[in-house]
């Protein structure tokens, strides 16, 4: 949150944020950044409740999946996590 709300000098400087911030987010795990985008979508509508509803629901989907275990094992080894998007 926050990150698509700075300002820039410069387009230049622009584009080089935009690809710094999107370098972040492909580092991280596919399954996440679904999920995240879905929750995204779902918060666009002025209701907020439908969304809050399913974050559980998506977070506990997302705990039981290889990707987790690996980014969990990753960290605890020190090494960058190699995501499979299962």
């Amino acid at each position: 949150m926050g990150e698509v709300q700075m300002v820039a000098a410069t387009p230049e400087k622009a584009l080089d944020a935009a690809i710094t911030i999107a370098t972040r987010v492909a580092a991280c795990a596919p399954l996440g950044i679904k999920a995240t985008l879905a929750s995204a979508h779902l918060a666009l509508d002025p209701a907020e409740r439908p969304a809050l509803l399913k974050l559980s629901e998506q977070y506990v989907a997302l705990y039981r999946t290889q990707d987790f275990l690996e980014g969990r094992r990753s960290e605890a080894e020190g090494r960058p996590p190699v995501y499979t998007g299962k």
